[in-house]
């Protein structure tokens, strides 16, 4: 009798327990959820990168190659909680004397730690580029560095612009294959807004 009576208590010490156990790790997950971080006036401004644009530009003569010309889409939507922007390139043209299928995709963030807008690419030749974004009204300014498939490090900066009604952008860029000293015209490209 003693040995089921202490069984007994010995399953309800334990049925407590858990139930103990359950509710405290259900109000630490609660509060891991009430936590994490939340999209912001700052990740709000990338939205108007966000839908379907299809774009023509023209490449200059640069040390990368004679110039030409390319068209296409991009396509870009806010991931992971509102926190990135995630956009994916495609077009065809003409790239350093020859005709090809260009693709890329790249990631669109705003960074606490420097309070300024940190991107990121990778492209279907080998590419990887990453910069800084800064803002001022409607206009997005961009610094930063490409790596070609060989290790050939090149400054890049370019500004982007957009209309009132965020329907149009205007985008031109340079290149510095001497680390900044001096720059050239690199591309331009107009893109319109087909869905939102």
């Amino acid at each position: 009798m003693l040995t089921r009576i202490q069984h007994r208590s010995g399953i309800q010490v334990t049925f407590w327990t858990l139930a103990l156990f359950i509710l405290l790790g259900t109000s630490q997950i609660q509060a891991q959820i009430a936590d994490r971080p939340k999209a912001g006036p700052e990740q709000k401004k990338l939205e108007v990168r966000v839908g379907e644009w299809k774009y023509e530009g023209s490449l200059s003569d640069t040390p990368l190659g004679p110039g030409g010309q390319f068209a296409g889409k991009t396509t870009s939507r806010m991931v992971l909680d509102g926190l990135f922007l995630e956009s994916q390139s495609e077009d065809k043209g003409v790239y350093g004397g020859k005709e090809m299928a260009y693709k890329s995709k790249g990631m669109q963030w705003y960074d606490p730690a420097t309070k300024t807008y940190r991107t990121q690419y990778f492209d279907n030749d080998g590419v990887v580029s990453a910069g800084t974004l800064t803002v001022s009204g409607d206009t997005w300014s961009s610094t930063g560095s490409m790596t070609d498939s060989k290790g050939t490090v090149y400054l890049t900066r370019d500004s982007t612009t957009y209309s009132a009604d965020g329907s149009t952008s205007t985008t031109r860029g340079e290149l510095s294959t001497d680390g900044g000293k001096t720059w050239a015209p690199y591309y331009k490209l107009v893109a319109k807004k087909v869905t939102r």
